[in-house]
C-alpha cells in the first residue's frame, strides 16, 4: 500500500511507469502468442490476472507534480528583453498580445510566458 501513497520523485516515477508500461507490452506479445499458438488456459489466467493488476498499478502511478515542475523553471534574465516587454506594457497593449510576444520570442509555452510576463509586470509596478 505504500506504493501508491508516498511520493515519489518524478524521475523515479517515470523510470517506474516506463517498466509498467514494458512488463504491459510483454504480457499482451505472450498472452497472444499463447492464444495463436499453445492455448493453455493456465497460461492464460496467469497472464491475464497479472495484467488485471498492472492495469491498476498504472492507473494508481503519481503523475508529474507540475508544481515542483514549473517552481524550478527559471527564465533566463534579459534586461533588454524585459525592457522591450516593459516598453509594449507602458504602451497600452493587451496582455494577451505581450504574452504572445513573449511565447514567439522566447519558444516558451503558455503557461511559462504568462509567468514570465507575470514577473515582468510585477517589477515594473
Amino acid at each position: 500500500m505504500g506504493i501508491f501513497f508516498n511520493k515519489i520523485d518524478s524521475k523515479k516515477a517515470n523510470k517506474y511507469q516506463t517498466r509498467l508500461y514494458s512488463c504491459f507490452t510483454i504480457l499482451i506479445i505472450v498472452n497472444v502468442i499463447n492464444s495463436w499458438f499453445h492455448d493453455w488456459l493456465w497460461l492464460y489466467i496467469t497472464t491475464s490476472s497479472v495484467l488485471v493488476i498492472l492495469v491498476i498499478f498504472l492507473l494508481k502511478t503519481p503523475k508529474r507534480d507540475l508544481d515542483e515542475e514549473w517552481k524550478q523553471l527559471e527564465i533566463e534574465k534579459d534586461e533588454t528583453f524585459e525592457n522591450k516587454v516593459n516598453l509594449l506594457i507602458r504602451n497600452g497593449r493587451r496582455d494577451v498580445d505581450v504574452i504572445k510576444y513573449i511565447r514567439k520570442e522566447k519558444n516558451l509555452g503558455l503557461l511559462p510566458a504568462k509567468q514570465y510576463f507575470d514577473r515582468i509586470k510585477a517589477s515594473s509596478e
